[in-house]
């Protein structure tokens, strides 16, 4: 099948050969004398020479015409072939929003509603027509509204996108937020885009793998790393406030005599027993770290000289306590020492569990010298 500027040609072509035709039978009938074939091709130059002229022209024309109109079919074909392709895009697009778990949702510059997807929708138990250019502090608290309004903010002013994880009070879960800015033909920030992904579960697990790095297993106290972690800001703290910070280390008595006697299960127990009794004895505040086997730290938090001593008193105490109700084979028994943190003259923590360490030494080797 031809096409519209191929007839348009054609057309031309054909028109200029019936004027010819027609120029020839007039002349046959009113200028001349002579049959119409004789006319057709008259041997006049002149007569020729305009015939052909006028051909040419209309033939011309013809052509021209079906340059114009091929070329606007062209672009509305491209026209139609570029809003399909918009069309298929923003289905797609609008797809994948709608089939998300992620909560997908527009605001403009005045932090009003402009979209929002389905799971949107359900979690914040609205209807689509009741939500396009209502605030977002229609929807949500004070305080998580100034979280969206100071993340906004630096979107519209730096024009880059961010994250920030945010604990909804509506879901009591938390979420990753990815603010990123929608621009106009002129490149100005004219809404922000904000794509809410559920983190909890992976925020939990994180969590647990923190508190296992940190946690010792068979006490629950922390371990080394977790005692490390924790008292290095407190160190910090004391010095800026100059205030004195104590710490405590405490050494099983003849461990290693009970794991050879009745095995490592009972020794076991017996860690078990007094981290127990620290955990009884001292504030859960307070900090209590299984550094080694058989070596516990305790830092009282805020706590004067006095009350660090009566704390290390009480412990001794409960053992004393334990060793009556226990009714085994071995007695319970642990040696102590004290150093302090002078923000005077200030130490590290290694510094720290040296000094009470010597000391702890210091009140083992008086036991072993007593017995």
């Amino acid at each position: 099948m031809l096409k519209d500027n191929h007839k348009i040609i054609l057309l031309s072509v054909l028109s200029g050969i019936l004027t010819w035709i027609l120029d020839a039978l007039i002349d046959s009938l009113v200028f001349y004398k002579g049959s119409f074939w004789s006319m057709l091709w008259l041997n006049d130059a002149h007569e020729l020479y305009m015939r052909s002229i006028f051909m040419v022209a209309v033939t011309f024309t013809g052509v021209v015409i079906a340059r114009f109109v091929a070329r606007r079919e062209r672009i509305e074909h491209e026209k139609i072939v570029a809003e399909k392709a918009l069309y298929e895009s923003e289905d797609r697009l609008r797809s994948v929003m709608e089939s998300t778990e992620d909560s997908i949702y527009l605001v403009d510059t005045e932090y009003r509603y402009l979209f929002m997807n389905r799971k949107h929708l359900e979690r914040l138990s609205v209807l689509e027509k009741d939500y396009i250019g209502r605030a977002y502090g229609d929807f949500h608290s004070g305080e998580e509204t100034q979280e969206l309004i100071r993340s906004v903010n630096r979107v519209l002013t730096t024009g880059e996108s961010i994250r920030r994880e945010h604990l909804s009070r509506r879901d009591n879960r938390y979420f990753l937020r990815t603010y990123s800015p929608v621009k106009d033909a002129d490149a100005r920030i004219v809404a922000v885009t904000i794509v809410s992904k559920d983190v909890h579960d992976l925020k939990q697990m994180e969590e647990k793998l923190r508190n296992l790095s940190l946690t010792d297993e068979l006490t629950g106290l922390y371990n080394r790393r977790g005692f490390f972690t924790m008292v290095e800001p407190l160190l910090k703290l004391a010095k800026r406030n100059k205030t004195l910070l104590y710490m405590l280390y405490a050494d099983l008595d003849n461990l290693k005599g009970i794991n050879d006697a009745l095995g490592h299960h009972e020794g076991d127990q017996v860690i078990v027993d007094t981290a127990n009794i620290l955990k009884a004895t001292f504030r859960g505040t307070d900090i209590i770290a299984r550094i080694g086997g058989d070596e516990f730290v305790i830092i009282p938090i805020a706590s004067k000289k006095d009350d660090a001593e009566k704390g290390t008193i009480r412990f001794k105490d409960r053992i004393h306590k334990h060793n009556k109700k226990a009714n085994r084979s071995y007695t319970l028994s642990i040696s102590m020492g004290m150093s302090c943190f002078d923000p005077g003259s200030p130490l590290t923590i290694d510094d720290l569990l040296k000094q009470a360490e010597k000391l702890m030494y210091e009140e083992k080797l008086l036991k072993q010298t007593t017995d």
